[in-house]
């Protein structure tokens, strides 16, 4: 069984992903959803931000914005790229 990368780990969009905006929230460090839905395109690179959630949901960055998307769509629609 995979397990959720503990460090950042880069990935290849092999098919688009879906992807919830995330903005940040005023005196903490963690970031809070917003109502923009977005589909990141193939071929984008992106990277994991933190642990997989217990929603099954994993911060990631792309194009210098923060998006929250479903680990399980990350591993079945990006391909992870080696160090």
């Amino acid at each position: 069984m995979e397990t959720s990368p503990k460090t950042p780990a880069r990935y290849k969009v092999a098919i688009p992903l879906h992807a919830v905006k995330l903005e940040p929230h005023p005196g903490s460090s963690l970031r809070d959803p917003t109502t923009v839905l977005i589909e990141i395109p193939t071929d984008s690179i992106i990277e994991s931000e933190g642990q997989v959630a217990g929603s099954g949901l994993i911060n990631i960055l792309w194009n210098g914005d923060a998006f929250s998307v479903f680990y399980e769509d990350l591993r079945e629609r990006a391909e992870i790229l080696t160090a």
